[in-house]
């Protein structure tokens, strides 16, 4: 038999599904730490878990790290699927260390992809003109500007980046990722370096981060970053707070380079209630939260589903990070 441990409130939510694996034993874990099977308490020492889920219902109930700790603990742990789609939180790092394969999602990268394109089309079309205009019952026309043949820069392309690309490329824009291989992807129009990166920003109507934190990427939109973008661009923040060196970014929104930003993470989480992103007119900020659509725990079950019968009969594992990135990542 092989142990899974899972979450009690995702247990219930797959619960029907596990039980077309006979050869899974179920350890279920509760807030607190308690272990039980079939209802029935249990001691660690009794079980011996080779796979871990890191679900959405996990992280929505802020338990992860007491999870992650317990994971720790068991020698016997093998492989680990995650709902994030980024693996640098230190947690990752720690199970990379013992030699546990990890697996990241796509699940969030719809709802994150809507919600770039969300803001992008408020921001060019003037929506909060137009609810002003509203409110002051006041007939009043505006004119607005076209998301078609605007110029993108997607940094990171991975499944969200690739997700903002299909739609932004369905308005006829531009799109150029940041990578660092040069080779052709259909996906984009164009792929750049990190040498060609100031000049293309100069060209880039919006700008999207979504990339992962790294030693390479942190405080990645810094003084030079900022003062090479075009004169009112977009630039719009779902990977995480650390690219952006947040008095670059108010010194550079002053200028109006970028002219508006739109973010959704943050050096520090939660945003303080005195820090200045809370009132600035070119900023929005959204509460770490664009990932939080309808159907992302539902695609995040499937996944786990899925990667669970690869891993049972042997088979390559969907979107397995390679180690050695975490390893490497300080």
């Amino acid at each position: 038999m092989t142990d899974l441990l899972i979450f009690e409130e995702s247990l219930a939510s797959i619960a029907g599904v596990l039980k077309d694996f006979p050869q899974l034993r179920v350890v279920c874990w509760q807030a607190g730490g308690h272990l039980t099977i079939d209802g029935q308490p249990v001691a660690a020492n009794d079980v011996t878990p080779e796979i871990g889920w890191i679900s959405f219902n996990l992280l929505a109930s802020g338990q992860m790290k007491s999870y992650v700790d317990t994971l720790l603990r068991f020698h016997s742990l093998r492989w680990v699927q995650s709902t994030h789609a980024g693996l640098d939180n230190p947690a990752y790092r720690q199970l990379a260390q013992k030699g546990v394969r990890l697996s990241k999602s796509y699940a969030q990268s719809i709802p994150i992809a809507e919600y770039v394109l969300a803001h992008a089309l408020y921001h060019f079309q003037g929506i909060e003109f137009r609810l002003e205009a509203q409110r002051a019952a006041d007939w009043k026309g505006f004119r607005f500007r076209e998301l078609y043949g605007t110029r993108w820069l997607i940094v990171g392309f991975g499944h969200i980046g690739r997700r903002v690309a299909e739609r932004a490329r369905a308005f006829n824009c531009h799109i150029t990722t940041l990578r660092r291989s040069g080779t052709s992807d259909a996906a984009a129009d164009e792929i750049v370096s990190r040498e060609g990166l100031l000049h293309v920003l100069g060209q880039s109507d919006v700008v999207v981060l979504a990339c992962p934190e790294n030693q390479e990427t942190r405080g990645i939109v810094d003084t030079k970053f900022v003062r090479a973008m075009k004169v009112g661009s977009l630039l719009v923040n779902v990977a995480r707070g650390g690219l952006i060196d947040d008095q670059a970014l108010l010194e550079g929104l002053a200028a109006g380079r970028p002219g508006s930003a739109v973010l959704d993470t943050f050096n520090d989480e939660p945003l303080p209630g005195d820090h200045p992103y809370w009132s600035h007119p070119g900023v929005v900020v959204t509460a770490h939260t664009s990932n939080a659509g309808e159907g992302t725990a539902g695609r995040s079950c499937q996944q786990f589903i899925g990667n669970l019968e690869r891993y049972l009969t042997g088979e390559p594992l969907g979107d397995e990070v390679d180690p050695a990135s975490l390893l490497k990542t300080s």
